[in-house]
Parts: structure tokens; C-alpha cells; sequence
């Protein structure tokens, strides 16, 4: 009676564990973790999307001078918009707009 019993058991609940598991190669618990405990960490090596969208708006900034963000904020639930400033030459600044995917790419940014 009891390895019935042990087979519905098993039965029911590997397949529950692997759903957990294979949602996407992400790490469910740490996900879930992460959340409660102060900020979601995702695969972009640990940062936050906020982090990770303003990090690569500033690389691509940084061509035309020193960087400084002013503002990070979602355009939708997949894009970020990051406003910053840069200083050319030490005496003159210019404004930037960047939208960043959470897929990683950068889709717009203009300089005035």
C-alpha cells in the first residue's frame, strides 16, 4: 500500500521540480530571493536593469566626453531611458537620451 502510495508522490512532484528549475535557465529561488530581499538581480551579471541600462547608455556616452546619468527610468516593462549629461571639453555640456532593452541592446540615442 505504501509504495503506491510513493509513486503518486514522486509522480507529482518531479515534474513541478523541473518546471522550477528549467524556467528559462534562470535561477528561480535566488530570483524570488533576490526580490524579497531588496532588488532583482537577473542575468545581466548581478545587476539590477536599472544598472545594467544605465551602464551601457554611459559606454556609449563616454565617446564624446565624461558621463554623468541624471535620470533612469522604464519606457515600458522590456526598455529603459536613461537621461544623462556630457561634458566635452570641460567647458561645454550636452544632453543624451538612450533606450535600453533588457535584451541587452541599446535601440536609440540621440545627443544634442
Amino acid at each position: 500500500m505504501r509504495k503506491p502510495l510513493l509513486v503518486l508522490f514522486t509522480a507529482a512532484v518531479l515534474p513541478l521540480g523541473g518546471c522550477a528549475y528549467g524556467l528559462g535557465g534562470q535561477d528561480v529561488l535566488g530570483s524570488v530571493l533576490g526580490d524579497v530581499l531588496g532588488g532583482s538581480r537577473g542575468a545581466m551579471g548581478g545587476q539590477t536593469f536599472e544598472d545594467a541600462a544605465a551602464e551601457a547608455c554611459a559606454n556609449e556616452a563616454r565617446r564624446y566626453g565624461s558621463v554623468s546619468i541624471t535620470d533612469v527610468r522604464a519606457q515600458s516593462s522590456s526598455t529603459m531611458r536613461v537621461n544623462g549629461v556630457v561634458d566635452t571639453n570641460g567647458y561645454s555640456r550636452r544632453a543624451f537620451g538612450c533606450s535600453f532593452r533588457e535584451d541587452g541592446r541599446i535601440t536609440d540615442f540621440d545627443i544634442d
